[in-house]
């Protein structure tokens, strides 16, 4: 079978060759594996390590925490869509598993068709949710840095979703078609202008130093106004002197 994306999955399973047979039919399909774990707290250092696009979480996990307990761990801080996977079709367990909203539920025994289909729906209607939620007015609160446990945030590029860490960002510039994200080793394009974009970072750590620029204070190697220099890129910005006090202020923290 073909699949029109890459997705990144991780495979949260206790029995180990149910995973082992997951991880076979995934890879067949050319989906790329992260890794198979047993237990939710494994699952957890997995997500932190390297956020999947998919995980496909069993529901009856050993350990102290069960798959559902796990899935709402994981929503607290990530955005990424979980389809469960369990051996128990009760209404009771299907209404436990509906509180941590997930984006698919396959029955045991399935086959590889249930796991291809379950997948690229389940991301297609993530995109399609986050795209829906970018649109609307209460997406900073839901997706944005106001929320502090949030350690990603989902950008609308040129190419596409992006999912990003703040902490990555060292600058924003504003361009005549939107702004570009400055990284570390590479560029992110949106369409959204410099005022709009800087919205959705947490205002403690990113400040708009000119009309062209919106800095990530903690990347500042160097100060010497009216210019600063952002560390590792060795960029020079120039500070408008309105605010030199406002940068002075955040840089003493």
């Amino acid at each position: 079978m073909q699949i029109m994306s890459k997705f990144k999955i991780l495979i949260v399973e206790d029995e180990l060759l149910v995973a082992t047979d997951i991880e076979e039919s995934l890879l067949s399909m050319g989906y790329e594996v992260l890794n198979a774990v047993a237990t939710g707290k494994s699952a957890l250092r997995e997500v932190e390590k390297n956020l999947p696009d998919v995980i496909l979480m069993d529901i009856m996990l050993k350990g102290d925490l069960t798959g559902i307990e796990t899935a709402n761990l994981i929503r607290q801080k990530h955005n990424v869509p979980i389809i469960y996977l369990t051996a128990n079709a009760d209404i009771s367990t299907i209404n436990k598993a509906k509180i941590s909203l997930p984006y698919g539920y396959i029955i045991k025994p399935f086959t590889d068709k249930d796991l291809q289909t379950n997948i690229e729906i389940a991301r297609f209607k993530f995109e399609n949710d986050i795209k829906l939620k970018m649109e609307s007015d209460q997406f900073n609160q839901i997706f944005g840095l106001g929320n502090d446990k949030k350690d990603h945030i989902i950008i609308e590029g040129k190419n596409g979703l992006e999912r990003i860490r703040p902490d990555d960002i060292y600058l924003i510039e504003g361009v005549e078609n939107g702004s570009i994200l400055h990284l570390l080793d590479e560029e992110i394009s949106s369409e959204k202008q410099l005022d709009e974009i800087g919205k959705l970072f947490p205002l403690k750590s990113f400040m708009k130093v000119s009309d062209l620029f919106i800095v990530n204070v903690n990347k500042i190697f160097l100060v010497k106004f009216p210019e600063i220099i952002v560390a590792d890129k060795m960029s020079v910005i120039s500070v408008d002197e309105n605010k030199k006090e406002q940068l002075e202020a955040m840089l003493a923290k």
